[in-house]
């Protein structure tokens, strides 16, 4: 009935949320790792538990979706290279697959159009969620606060400005940096159909915000993702209005804006604190020159005294930037980890060895890896999506994500005139940040772990804005399978 559809939506909407705020808390180095995550993440697995069981019951309304199938073998995958090497621990691979499943079969997984009114909310949250992380991360900046943790099992993390990067409430900067460009064509793309000047102004001084945080973050996963971000939607949201070439022109234009952009206001930092120092240490006397030049030694020449240490200049880690990192390893450390990745999947081509396995795996048998047994930390994060399913689900999962991934995208593209064309001109700004948000996350994939695999904001994102392209892409195709139930919650984009 309606009702239960109606209900239905209500219990999934509620589930996107909790799977935001999950990703958020794990994100922010405020919470990551205490208990007030378990408060969040149990509602929202019993909730997303029994949305499942009920999309199970029902699965013949679900089983359209697109590639919905090649999805599950995915799954499936994953599940046989698990047992395959479930000497090695199966809990975490447990947790790990079963938020994949939430994130293909209930982010994903379709039966209808669902009411674009969610996507807003959604997309609203997670402003708001990204706002807060980031106003925090300043306020750190600016009270000079800063934090050191060791965890036993994971990285340091920081709270605050640290080696040369703003941490800030970010346990990571490259996350950080990839949830606010995600926020910033959130909010482009909402600005469509925004009336009241007030949030327009604010959805503005939002997007000034998150830009500033990916600069001060130094994370250049995120300055990249932000340049090829703007210059997407610049190209998508000019090419039906403008003539191609100034379409093409637009995109070009605003990636080198956004590359200056950053680049600048790092410099223009930096300028900053180096003139303060400069003119701190002009303000302190010299009390020899001033009181003691003309003196009459009675007892003979005062000792030799050593003045207070002033720095004219201020140390490197409150500067902007890394170059000595990049001087050394222009990756990062992430050439040698890929080269792990390569060495493990020789030794276990077809299924891989379980994607939470990769310590465990790599102390027993390859002692002598890279991952192991360099001088920051043990990796078991390939740092590369397309790596991290080589090495947990060997040439299987591979083949399966890749070839989902481009009928993903063929579908897509070929019907992007229809997704765009759905609502008015400007409701299709909507839209445009939706393709740039799986555009920017396959790119943030190259250097990061994204899409799967991980309970982030930006991974929850990308599965919704997947399902809501894809089905605005059906057109009428979907209109003549879903018969007369369309009943939808709320109303546009």
């Amino acid at each position: 009935s309606s009702d239960v559809c109606s209900s239905d939506l209500w219990l999934e909407l509620v589930l996107k949320l909790g799977m935001l705020t999950v990703g958020f808390l794990q994100a922010s180095s405020l919470t990551f790792g205490r208990p007030i995550i378990s408060v969040v993440l149990w509602p929202t697995l019993f909730l997303g538990g029994m949305l499942m069981l009920y999309r199970l019951w029902r699965w013949k309304q679900y089983a359209f979706s697109a590639n919905l199938w090649l999805l599950a073998l995915f799954c499936v995958s994953y599940v046989l290279s698990s047992l395959a090497n479930i000497q090695y621990g199966w809990y975490a691979n447990l947790r790990t697959w079963i938020w994949m499943v939430f994130l293909m079969f209930l982010l994903y997984g379709y039966r209808r159009e669902e009411g674009r009114n969610q996507y807003r909310i959604v997309a609203y949250f997670y402003i708001l969620g990204g706002a807060v992380l980031t106003l925090a991360s300043f306020y750190f900046l600016l009270a000079g606060y800063e934090q050191t943790f060791f965890v036993e099992s994971g990285p340091v993390y920081y709270i605050g400005f640290k080696w040369g990067r703003l941490y800030g409430a970010y346990w990571d900067p490259n996350i950080g940096a990839l949830l606010c460009c995600v926020s910033v064509l959130l909010s482009l793309g909402l600005m469509g159909k925004v009336r009241p000047v007030w949030l327009r102004l604010l959805l503005w001084v939002n997007i000034v915000l998150e830009i500033l945080y990916i600069a001060f973050s130094d994370s250049r996963a995120g300055h990249l993702c932000l340049c090829v971000g703007m210059s997407v939607y610049v190209l998508l949201y000019l090419w039906p209005r403008r003539k191609k070439w100034l379409a093409v022109l637009g995109a070009i234009v605003m990636a080198a804006a956004m590359w200056f952009a950053v680049e600048g206001i790092q410099q223009a930092y930096n300028q900053m604190m180096i003139r303060e120092n400069i003119t701190h240490d002009q303000e302190i006397p010299d009390v020899f020159e001033e009181s003691g030049k003309d003196a009459i030694w009675e007892e003979g020449p005062p000792q030799e005294t050593v003045p207070p240490p002033v720095e004219a200049l201020p140390p490197e880690e409150e500067l902007i930037g890394r170059e000595e990192d990049y001087n050394q390893d222009i990756s990062n450390r992430r050439f040698d980890i890929w080269k792990s990745a390569l060495e493990i999947f020789k030794e276990k081509p077809v299924l891989g060895i379980g994607h939470e396995n990769v310590l465990a795996y790599v102390e027993q048998n390859m002692p002598d890896s890279y991952l192991i047994t360099n001088d920051h930390m043990k990796f078991s994060s390939m740092h590369n999506i397309f790596f991290d399913i080589l090495v947990g689900q060997g040439a299987v999962g591979v083949i399966l994500f890749v070839v989902t991934g481009i009928l993903f995208a063929v579908r897509i593209i070929r019907r992007w005139p229809t997704i765009r064309s759905k609502e008015a001109r400007d409701g299709s700004s909507m839209y445009i940040a939706m393709f740039t948000i799986l555009v920017i996350l396959v790119t943030a994939g190259c250097v990061m772990t994204e899409i799967i695999y991980v309970s982030s904001p930006m991974s929850t994102m990308f599965w919704i804005s997947l399902s809501q392209l894809v089905q605005k892409g059906n057109g009428k195709e979907a209109e003549s399978q879903r018969g007369e139930n369309t009943e939808r919650v709320g109303g546009g984009v």
